[in-house]
């Protein structure tokens, strides 16, 4: 594979396919940070996190003969992620992503759009409390509101890579989500004046 040009996750992952080991750790390269965060969103502690990221990778690894090349590689490996959180939510019958330490700096990190950077000073505290305001609103909604709010703002996937992750259609992902920005509209009332 040639290294001057960029290739497609959908093309690394056909090197994969055919004996490049290589083309894995491109992927890694490429989204460890993304899957670190996805998977923090769901199990709220960084080491879990950390162990099921890497896991996640294992997984496309050993998976890498059922993709299907002519389907987007980011869902797909969202979709492993998601499933191996799920499980560990089940086995360890935690309450999924309460935790909101460390959620708060993977989250920054993120830098979700809602909340860009300021020059000044002043507005980027006041910018960082209205996000951790917003972070503490969005997880005291229902599970399946925080799952799709944290796919589509923190992770910005489209309602496509949504329905491709939750194994649904693109139609259910815009109405739940909606219904879950209502909601979230509804718990934002008078509790974030204060930081406008």
């Amino acid at each position: 594979m040639n290294d001057n040009t960029e290739c497609t996750d959908e093309q690394l992952m056909i090197s994969l396919c055919d004996g490049d080991d290589s083309a894995l750790e491109k992927i890694v390269k490429r989204y460890q940070n993304d899957v670190f965060r996805f998977c923090l969103h769901y199990l709220g502690e960084m080491e879990t996190a950390r162990e099921i990221s890497q896991e996640t990778f294992l997984r496309v690894f050993t998976a890498r003969d059922r993709f299907d090349a002519t389907r987007p590689f980011r869902p797909w490996m969202l979709c492993i992620a998601r499933n191996m959180c799920l499980n560990i939510i089940k086995r360890n019958k935690v309450a999924p992503m309460d935790s909101l330490e460390g959620l708060e700096e993977a989250s920054s990190a993120a830098s979700p759009a809602w909340y860009p950077a300021t020059e000044h000073p002043l507005e980027n505290v006041l910018a960082d409390e209205r996000r951790r305001a917003l972070l503490r609103l969005v997880y005291e909604l229902p599970e399946d509101a925080r799952e799709l709010l944290m796919m589509r703002y923190f992770e910005q996937l489209s309602a496509r890579e949504i329905a491709e992750v939750l194994e649904t259609t693109e139609g259910a992902v815009r109405t739940r989500t909606h219904r879950a920005l209502n909601q979230l509209r509804e718990r934002c009332v008078g509790k974030l004046d204060f930081l406008s």
